[in-house]
């Protein structure tokens, strides 16, 4: 099965409505190998099409932390997504429409980056009838599903 994200099309959709927000720390002098194991992870995954041409074409490439963060929260130019950064901490928040298991794009996303972040790093995922959070402590990323 392929995962993929894409902008609302008229009657021919069929997904999952999503809201997710994401808040880390990345541990000092560890952006560069977050960025390439997200990076690694992503071109490795053969289940889910990224989009990285139509990213592109927006500016949003495959070397920066912040831009694979962006496609992998469904940051397309017509979605609400935005970045922020306070004294140390980015937060993330976007709403979307994506084809059903992209919850699991974004856990892994956030697995994958575990080892690189500071503890009390979270992601919550709110989607049709159900909620996963993420929490990193002790360098470890625990799960909570309601």
């Amino acid at each position: 099965m392929e995962i993929r994200f894409e902008e609302i099309k008229e009657k021919d959709y069929y997904g999952q409505c999503y809201s997710v927000g994401l808040k880390i720390k990345v541990k000092h002098n560890s952006e560069e190998k977050a960025a390439e194991a997200l990076r690694l992870h992503m071109l490795q995954d053969d289940k889910t099409e990224y989009n990285f041409e139509e990213f592109a074409d927006f500016g949003v490439g495959t070397e920066k932390l912040d831009d694979l963060i962006r496609n992998c929260l469904a940051g397309w130019k017509s979605s609400p997504y935005c970045m922020e950064e306070v004294s140390g901490w980015k937060k993330y928040h976007n709403d979307f429409d994506a084809s059903y298991g992209w919850d699991t794009v974004m856990k892994e996303m956030f697995e994958t980056l575990t080892p690189f972040l500071e503890d009390q790093s979270k992601i919550d995922i709110y989607s049709d009838g159900y909620s996963i959070h993420g929490l990193v402590e002790n360098g470890k990323c625990n799960w909570i599903y309601n």
